[in-house]
């Protein structure tokens, strides 16, 4: 283990370490204030777009309230006898034409005599209503613009039959300068403005009287394909230039929902003002980000100067701690090496003597196995003879050499000896364990228990997700000569330079246990 110390670091070095952390710091601040201000963006995009659904709902309201004397004349055609209906159509023109901006309202039943409420000129008005209902008379219902001086009225008429068969046509024109006036008392507090206008781009309302009656698409820079809204909100939206505050404005246009209507409305809100938020933050931002940044460079600059001196005792100290554990680490690997060595003086020439005579026996009566036995052979010197350098090897790894070794036992005692490789987890073959850690689990069963045909030594392998398990049954010689434990002293040595600690073998229920734990 290799201990580093923090803070030992040269003054180059640590001056290069303050700027970076500096730099990431600022950056860390711009990227917030971006955020923020982001945020900030989308929020007063939500809120104009909050205000221009209610701008529209409070027009399309207001609107459509002038729309409702046609349910109220029919509600009264219904109720009417042909004696009173006349009668009952006066009433109710007389209520309407005590509401403000209600100018001129008029019927006529059938092609009798115009009836009208108005404290004008009778004479004229009754001449241009009789040459309007010469135009329009045959049909169902009219909205359009009239100018009579320098007054501009929005004109509303409708026809309806009675039961009878009787025909009433109803008409009211609503002074526009009154309803813009109206207008602008209801909806005080906001920050926008809005226009209507028909299919044709008339202008039917703006807080500029000025513009009423005059075609949209000349005195404004909508074109018709503002008006024609692609995406599933149903309206659009972009930034133009105001005709009528001559400003940067950001104008939303859509349908204004007005039952018998084909009408649009635009709200348009100041883009200055949507900005000035977002503008406040960025500036309020900025500030942060200099303070802060003043602030760390000051901060940093102290802490070099008191810390200096302990950043070098902990630097000497780091050293010292360093060449402890250098040295700590080699004497555990040279002692590891040392009983490996001892482990494969001890195997070698034993192992060796055994399959040479069991070689020798196999040429003569079963030249096949021979051969197989001989190739086997020669890869597991070939294995024995290079060890690695850290004494771990992979889980496939040792698997292949140790099945090559089963293979070698099986001939030499046939059906005294029962092996069993069970795989629970593929994904671990990857992992490590001790160099020679099944072949030392496997001798070592060999070696202290007593196999025959009729008693077999069974010894099974299972590999799990962070485990080699390793068990046989227990049949011990007697009387067995003392040992010298190489083998598990070894492993316990690579293990413990591993900081592995869960490494061990016990005998219980008459089978003999080894744990192998994988290494990452």
């Amino acid at each position: 283990m290799n201990f580093k110390s923090k803070n030992s670091l040269s003054g180059r070095n640590f001056f290069i370490l303050g700027i970076v952390f500096v730099i990431l710091t600022m950056f860390s601040i711009y990227i917030l204030s971006s955020l923020i201000t982001q945020i900030s963006e989308k929020s007063n995009s939500t809120n104009s777009l909050r205000s221009f659904f209610k701008k529209k709902e409070v027009l399309a309201l207001e609107f459509s309230r002038f729309l409702e004397v046609e349910k109220e004349i029919t509600q009264i055609i219904e109720i009417s006898t042909p004696n009173n209906l006349s009668d009952n159509l006066r009433v109710l023109s007389t209520i309407h034409a005590n509401k403000n901006l209600v100018k001129n309202n008029w019927f006529q039943i059938n092609n009798g005599k115009i009836e009208l409420k108005t404290s004008d000129d009778k004479a004229r008005l009754t001449a241009c209503i009789n040459d309007f209902i010469a135009k329009n008379g045959d049909k169902d219902r009219v909205n359009t613009i009239i100018k009579d001086g320098k007054n501009i009225f929005w004109r509303i008429y409708f026809k309806s039959k009675t039961k009878n068969g009787e025909v009433v046509r109803y008409g009211y024109d609503i002074d526009l300068k009154a309803l813009r006036f109206y207008f602008s008392t209801v909806d005080q507090l906001a920050e926008n403005y809005a226009f209507v206008f028909d299919k044709e781009g008339t202008i039917l309302y703006h807080p500029e009287i000025n513009f009423i009656k005059q075609n949209v698409f000349k005195v404004t820079n909508i074109v018709p394909t503002d008006t024609i809204f692609i995406t599933k909100k149903g309206f659009s939206k972009r930034v133009a230039l105001s005709e009528y505050l001559n400003l940067d404005i950001l104008r939303y246009t859509q349908r204004l929902n007005v039952n018998g209507t084909d009408w649009y409305v635009c709200v348009n809100f100041p883009e200055n003002i949507s900005n000035e938020d977002v503008n406040d933050i960025k500036k309020y931002a900025s500030l942060i980000y200099f303070i802060t940044t003043a602030i760390l460079l000051v901060f940093f600059y102290l802490f070099a100067i008191f810390t200096r001196k302990s950043f070098q005792e902990k630097e000497d100290l780091a050293k010292e701690k360093n060449k402890l554990s250098l040295e700590n680490e080699k004497i555990k690997k040279e002692k590891a090496l040392i009983q490996l060595h001892q482990l494969k003086e001890q195997i070698n020439p034993h192992f060796l003597f055994n399959s040479l005579n069991s070689l020798y026996m196999l040429i003569e009566s079963n030249t096949g196995v021979a051969r197989k036995f001989t190739l086997n052979l020669s890869k597991i010197y070939r294995y024995l003879i290079n060890p690695p350098e850290q004494n771990i090897v992979t889980l496939k790894e040792e698997l292949l050499f140790i099945e090559k070794y089963i293979f070698l036992q099986q001939t030499r005692y046939k059906d005294e000896f029962d092996f069993t490789i069970t795989i629970e987890d593929n994904s671990v073959l990857s992992k490590k364990v001790p160099y020679l850690a099944f072949q030392i689990a496997i001798e070592n069963a060999i070696k202290h228990n007593i196999a025959s045909d009729e008693n077999p030594l069974k010894i099974v392998i299972t590999i799990q997700k962070n485990k080699v398990v390793i068990t046989n049954n227990l049949n011990e010689k007697q009387n067995f000569g003392g040992e010298s434990k190489f083998g598990h002293k070894y492993l316990q040595s690579i293990y413990n330079y591993y900081s592995k600690t869960d490494f061990e073998t016990f005998k219980r229920d008459g089978f003999f246990v080894c744990i192998l734990p994988l290494i990452e």
